[in-house]
């Protein structure tokens, strides 16, 4: 799905030809488990994140990521390079949490308005990244200050 120009979502490996077909550049994997692609000309991170029992600590361990995870979205795009993330089969929040978080720091929204927008792509089942979504927010809004 394309939640803005050059930048699509998954919560899964896409097939080759969609690569191609959408002309994929990059692809972010968020998660330790999934494979890379092979034989192709694709430039590939992986951000490995996975879920514990420890709520607090995988917000902390996601949030020292934010910034250079939209950061790097935002290069890929500002460049006209359509980049792909796939998130983590464990935890659909996490793709969420990186969308609203590229939302609020290139869109400056706010949480409530970039959640709305993203509402209007697609249909969030639930949210586990609430302290890290906030000290992000306010990490960014102490920097525009």
């Amino acid at each position: 799905m394309e939640i803005l120009p050059h930048f699509w979502i998954s919560d899964k490996i896409k097939n080759s030809n969609f690569l191609k077909t959408k002309n994929i550049k990059a692809i972010i994997f968020l998660s330790k488990t999934l494979k890379y692609y092979k034989n192709i000309d694709i430039e590939q991170i992986r951000i490995p994140l996975e879920v514990s029992d420890n709520n607090k600590n995988d917000n902390v361990i996601i949030y020292q990521h934010l910034y250079d995870v939209t950061n790097y979205i935002f290069e890929k795009i500002y460049n006209n390079k359509n980049i792909l993330i796939i998130g983590n089969e464990n935890d659909e929040s996490m793709l969420y949490l990186i969308i609203t978080c590229y939302y609020i720091r290139y869109g400056r929204l706010d949480i409530k308005n970039s959640l709305l927008f993203l509402e209007t792509k697609l249909k969030m089942k639930y949210f586990n990244y609430n302290n890290a979504l906030f000290k992000f927010y306010n990490q960014i809004n102490k920097n525009i200050v």
